[in-house]
């Protein structure tokens, strides 16, 4: 049972974030698709989470109990986001588990290697080793249950502005079917202390917006920006809104989730701006692109209603 947990990541982002908006100012240079960066793809769990878990009893045996547990999660960030540290604490019926999970970033594989540890054991099992690919993170290992191989998966999926789903799996069967034995629900309780509290009007568009980006939701994105919206990007050309969105839906585009660094959040009664420095990444045409970039949106309440009034985009140092 020892792998149990040992992927059991946590998650979500920060910010408001630009989709096709970016994607139509900057193309790949020369036509070459850039190798995704990975060392941020954990930014976004920053802060501590509410955690519903359920385990499954005995694994691979047919049997379909499982028992159910409640809790926290408080990630951490380490080395500017290469590595993070994970406290679990969760209580139920059939006792208490305190894990740490100690997750590392390899700059030359670009993959994360995923470190458990549990307080009754007190020594690391076997690192799962994975990535993300658009918004979406798969681990792997091998290890033995009951005196058989196995494989381990584990998967980090749904995750939104607040919440994320952690799904670890075994096969017996060398992955052609795999069976589900840790499933845990995380909800977020507190955000990085750089955050301000947004009023809950704005927060939900907020998050709407977020939402809309990563589902290249363009009627959505529509809704949530002004009739009089412009962008400025880092080539310091002005587009307004009905442009960019009318003739850029961009079929089959995907952004990655991802982090706002430094973020900036600020509040003058009916206006916010909403910003800051972010790594971003998107597949187009089946090709991964990558830029760093700052970011800053300008919201404003008119008529009761939130939308992005502006946008302005510049490249950071690469």
């Amino acid at each position: 049972m020892g792998s149990i947990g040992a992927m059991n990541g946590r998650g979500f982002f920060r910010i408001p974030l630009l989709v096709s908006f970016l994607v139509v100012a900057w193309q790949p240079i020369d036509g070459v698709a850039q190798q995704r960066d990975g060392q941020h793809d954990f930014d976004w769990e920053i802060g501590t989470w509410k955690t519903h878990l359920k385990l499954r009893v005995r694994p691979l045996t047919g049997s379909n109990e499982w028992v159910e547990y409640e809790g926290t999660t408080v990630v951490r960030k380490i080395w500017d986001g290469r590595a993070n540290l994970v406290e679990l604490e969760v209580e139920g019926p059939a006792g208490r588990i305190e894990g740490l999970s100690l997750r590392l970033y390899n700059p030359e594989s670009r993959q994360w290697s995923l470190n458990f540890a549990s307080s009754s054991g007190g020594t690391m099992f076997v690192p799962t080793i994975g990535e993300f690919r658009q918004g979406r993170g798969e681990f792997y290992n091998q290890e033995t249950l009951d005196g058989r191989a196995i494989l381990v998966r584990f998967v980090i999926s749904d995750v939104t502005r607040d919440s994320a789903r952690f799904e670890q799996s075994f096969s017996d069967d060398g992955g052609k079917t795999w069976e589900a034995n840790w499933i845990a629900e995380d909800v977020r309780i507190e955000a990085p202390a750089s955050a301000v509290d947004l009023p809950p009007d704005l927060a939900q568009a907020v998050k709407d917006y977020d939402q809309a980006q990563f589902n290249n939701d363009i009627p959505e994105l529509k809704r949530l920006v002004s009739d009089d919206y412009v962008l400025v990007n880092s080539d310091t050309t002005v587009e307004d809104k009905q442009k960019v969105l009318a003739d850029h839906s961009l079929p089959g585009f995907k952004i990655d989730p991802y982090v706002v660094e430094q973020p900036v959040e600020k509040m003058w009664g009916d206006a916010a701006v909403i910003g800051g420095l972010a790594h971003l990444g998107w597949t187009q045409d089946g090709k991964h692109q990558t830029r760093r970039v700052r970011i800053a949106h300008v919201w404003a309440k008119r008529n009761g209603r939130w939308q992005i009034t502006y946008t302005q985009v510049t490249r950071a140092p690469q």
